[in-house]
């Protein structure tokens, strides 16, 4: 009974030994920036892609108040109390800021890991980085405002000339009657 019993420990501690590392690989592979924090919104664990996003040398922001890259102080009080009251928020957009002060356009999403009551012991946070698709944005516009530009430009020369022709028919009638 007594080697029965260790041998499912020593099974169970191989099983925790392998998840641990699957977890470890896990975090090393997401391609989107990741992170855990406290209940207080301290950074527990990062994956790459975060401190590749942010600039930052690998858990260096490990032991940080996840506000640190929150670019907006209030912006930050708003999505941690929806987060505390509703558990999960997803797709804010946010402005975050990397290791130099440079503001990152992004999407945030967090959800609560919750114990056995319901109490919040983690957080887990995902942030889609959305520079390109801002940058597009800004770019179109620009060329709406060009074409719109150039719409009434093309627009008022169109009028002008149907003015024209008016103005030329009128003409010819005269002659033609005088």
């Amino acid at each position: 009974m007594v080697n029965h019993i260790k041998r499912k420990e020593g099974e169970l501690t191989e099983d925790i030994i392998v998840l641990e590392k699957a977890i470890k690989n896990f975090w090393e592979i997401l391609p989107i920036p990741v992170c855990t924090t406290s209940p207080i919104f301290v950074v527990l664990e990062t994956g790459r892609m975060f401190d590749v996003l942010f600039g930052y040398a690998k858990n260096e922001l490990v032991g940080e108040s996840l506000r640190k890259v929150i670019f907006d102080g209030e912006d930050s009080k708003k999505i941690f109390a929806q987060l505390t009251q509703q558990k999960k928020v997803f797709n804010i957009e946010t402005s975050l800021k990397d290791n130099n002060g440079q503001k990152i356009p992004a999407l945030l999403s967090a959800i609560a890991q919750e114990d056995e009551q319901g109490e919040a012991f983690s957080y887990l946070f995902s942030f889609v980085d959305i520079s390109l698709i801002k940058k597009t944005e800004r770019d179109l516009q620009e060329k709406v405002a060009d074409l719109e530009r150039f719409q009434k430009i093309a627009i008022g020369r169109e009028l002008k000339m149907v003015e024209l022709k008016q103005e030329i028919e009128d003409l010819k009638n005269k002659i033609n009657i005088g």
